[in-house]
């Protein structure tokens, strides 16, 4: 009788910290994609961009693209100082296209 109380409240026990963990690391996510910086390496927006635009993310209703070839040259900078690829970063879900148009990315927005 005592062991299935035991088991019973170790059951319980790890239910509330898997629970706990999960609200955190939710948390973590919103508070580190709040403080995203956009840095291209090879192009000023002072200066005038050359060459056609390229096409880097679409979703349903809207084709995004940069206002000349820049995806090479082109980071996310998350808050712990990591850097990523605006394109790598939108694929793995690490970003939204509006936290980057948030974070200052120039790009085109042109409907579907």
């Amino acid at each position: 009788m005592k062991n299935k109380k035991l088991i019973i409240l170790f059951i319980v026990l790890t239910v509330i910290i898997l629970a706990l963990s999960l609200l955190l690391h939710k948390k973590n996510d919103e508070l580190s994609r709040q403080q995203i910086k956009v840095i291209n390496a090879g192009y000023n927006p002072q200066d005038k961009c050359s060459g056609p635009k390229e096409i880097f993310y679409e979703d349903d209703n809207y084709v995004y693209s940069f206002p000349c070839i820049q995806s090479s040259s082109t980071y996310v900078k998350f808050p712990n100082g990591n850097k990523m690829l605006v394109i790598k970063a939108l694929e793995e879900e690490k970003v939204t296209i509006d936290e980057l148009e948030s974070a200052g990315l120039i790009i085109n927005k042109d409907k579907k």
